[in-house]
């Protein structure tokens, strides 16, 4: 397992898909929790996310929330944004990756519901660049929200963590039984 780093610093979003793929990994997973602009909010669960633009208003804004970090880039303009077009070639480079992110993310969302006592939210599509630069299945997890402080306290919990965290390990172990199982016959 690679982190992109063990800390609060903020790593460029390219980055970390470069520091992924020369550790030639074989997962991508960026982890994140949500929020909303309302301080107690009472939007709660997790979401899923796959590499896609997003269609609705939903996954249009909460991609354009999570790109906002291209602001304390050195280089902001690196980003070309994911319009249609520009995710055509995108889709191409990362085609060979699809299936397995969309069957990765399916075991992850079932594996919370198996390890946790948490809504999902789904699994959904949206045009994040931290997922760009990885070339291998690749997701973006929102743990929950901490605009919401129930869930605040759950995610700063020991209980909830480990939880969180047994989930994600769990649905790793379920894609690497999947993945051998498929790659065997």
């Amino acid at each position: 397992m690679v982190y992109t780093r063990n800390n609060d610093s903020f790593v460029e979003l390219y980055q970390r898909g470069k520091i992924a793929n020369e550790k030639a990994g074989d997962l991508f997973i960026s982890v994140h929790c949500n929020s909303t602009p309302e301080r107690n909010s009472k939007a709660s669960g997790y979401e899923i996310y796959l590499l896609r633009p997003g269609k609705t208003k939903d996954a249009i804004a909460i991609a354009k929330i999570e790109n906002s970090v291209i602001k304390y880039e050195d280089d902001p303009g690196r980003y070309k944004e994911l319009d249609d077009e520009n995710y055509i070639l995108t889709s191409m480079a990362h085609a060979a990756y699809m299936h397995h992110s969309e069957k990765f993310s399916g075991l992850l969302n079932k594996s919370f519901k198996e390890h946790t006592n948490r809504t999902s939210r789904g699994v959904k599509q949206a045009g994040f660049y931290v997922l760009v630069g990885a070339s291998m299945p690749n997701v973006l997890i929102e743990l929950g929200f901490i605009s919401n402080v129930e869930e605040e306290k759950y995610l700063a919990s020991e209980k909830g963590q480990d939880q969180l965290a047994k989930s994600i390990f769990e649905g790793i172990k379920a894609y690497k039984n999947y993945y051998d199982i498929a790659n065997d016959n």
